[in-house]
Parts: C-alpha cells; sequence; structure tokens
C-alpha cells in the first residue's frame, strides 16, 4: 500500500486555497513543496497536479465561458505544446530518480522564474501578437508542463499582453491548463507510465482540492487578493532558491 504524505495532502488544502483566491500557482506551489522536502516522487506529484488542475479548468470553463477563446491562436499553441509536453513527460520519467538532484535544480530554476514573471507586469500591446508567437510560447509552456505540469508561467505572461478583455484571458488560461492537463494524462497513459501511486494521491487529495475550492469561494479571507499572492510568490521564490541550493550542495 502506498503510503500518502499527510504533509503533502495539507499542501494540496494550501495551494487549492491560493489558487481560488489568486487564480494562480497551485501546480507551482505543490511541486515546489513536494521536491523541496522530499514528500513524493516528482513524476508521481506532477501527474497529481495534472489529474486535480484538470478538475479546476473543468469547473472553470463551466456554462460556457469556453466559448471566449481565441481558437485559432489556441491552435497554433498546441500544434507546438504537444510535442512538448511528450518530450518533458519524456525526460521526467528517463531520468527519474537517478537524476533527482538535476531535476531539482530544474524545478527550483523554473519557480524562480516564474515568479519573477508574475511580479513583472506585462506591458499590454497595441496590437495582438501575431501566431508565431503561440507557437514559441507553446513549446516553452510543453515543456514545462511536460517535466512539472507547470505549464502556467509563459502563456499566463505572453496572455495578459494581449489587448483583450480579462474574461478572454481567463478563458483562455484556463482552456490552456485543460488540454495541456488532460494531453499530459493521455500521454502517460499511452506510454503506460500511470502507476499506482499516481492514481491513489490524485483519489485522496481530491477532495481535499474540492473542499478547500468551495470553502474559499463562500468564506473568502478578510485581506486583499494582491496581499495573498505576493505571500504567495515570496514564499514560491524561498522555495525556488532553497530547492536550487539543495541540488547544487
Amino acid at each position: 500500500m502506498y503510503d500518502i504524505s499527510i504533509v503533502l495532502l495539507l499542501v494540496f488544502v494550501l495551494a487549492s486555497y491560493v489558487q481560488s483566491v489568486t487564480g494562480f500557482a497551485f501546480g507551482l506551489i505543490v511541486m515546489s513543496v513536494a521536491g523541496l522536502f522530499s514528500l513524493a516522487p516528482l513524476e508521481v506529484v506532477a501527474f497529481s497536479v495534472s489529474a486535480l488542475s484538470l478538475v479546476n479548468a473543468t469547473t472553470g470553463l463551466y456554462g460556457g465561458v469556453w466559448r471566449q477563446v481565441n481558437t485559432k491562436n489556441l491552435i497554433v499553441y498546441f500544434i507546438a505544446s504537444l510535442p512538448a509536453i511528450a518530450l518533458g513527460v519524456y525526460l521526467l520519467g528517463y531520468f527519474g530518480d537517478s537524476s533527482l538532484h538535476w531535476l531539482q535544480l530544474l524545478l527550483g530554476v523554473t519557480i524562480i522564474l516564474a515568479c519573477v514573471l508574475s511580479l513583472i507586469k506585462p506591458k499590454v500591446g497595441e496590437k495582438p501578437s501575431r501566431p508565431w508567437v503561440y507557437f514559441v510560447f507553446g513549446g516553452l509552456s510543453g515543456i514545462l508542463g511536460g517535466l512539472f505540469a507547470t505549464s502556467g508561467p509563459p502563456i499566463s505572461y505572453l496572455m495578459y499582453r494581449q489587448p483583450v478583455s480579462i474574461s478572454v484571458i481567463r478563458a483562455t488560461l484556463l482552456s490552456v491548463f485543460f488540454v495541456s492537463c488532460l494531453l499530459r494524462i493521455i500521454i502517460m497513459a499511452v506510454g503506460g507510465q500511470i502507476t499506482t501511486p499516481m492514481i491513489l494521491l490524485s483519489v485522496v487529495g481530491f477532495p481535499c482540492v474540492l473542499i478547500t475550492s468551495l470553502f474559499a469561494k463562500r468564506y473568502p479571507p478578510n485581506i486583499s487578493t494582491q496581499v495573498i499572492k505576493r505571500i504567495a510568490l515570496f514564499l514560491l521564490l524561498l522555495s525556488g532558491v532553497s530547492l536550487t541550493l539543495k541540488a547544487l550542495f
């Protein structure tokens, strides 16, 4: 029987609460804490993040929100993202525990860069980005999504530079997260990489995420979303630096 860490389930709760309040960081928080304290193998945690993020994205797209997505650019994005996700999944399985310090180093650097991107307020462009820009960002997001189920930072940065409404940005990002997580799970299933620990962790983590999301929606915090976001980014940055130092030394 796979021994699931109670601490990891508490991390699911914390990450889900932050995600519900601020709209970001579920995967980054879970992966950073799990990697820093070695709560579970990274490939197991990454799968559970994909499965649980899929549930969150489905809920967010419910009610026709997906109709606001710019389908043309999203198709270009996934033309690059699909093979990149497959490559990331392959690299994670290839290196595994035998090169754990390299994976920790890469995850730490990824988290640091994600925090930097989140702190930089993108300047909204006068014109929408061309399709080739979505192609490039699709490749970058795909690699991160395949490796650590954290495809969000690059595409989020790109979308917030577009001269479109917040509702369109939100719908596009939710669609990206939904399709990316679904593709990652399908790729792993086809490759026979889904294991019992991955399924168990996802099943046990589901009520943690669902109940926390409902609680955060019904009882929002008294402090502003921006304050919570800054606290989360600060903690993430510390985790990223700690992971990087742990891998190097």
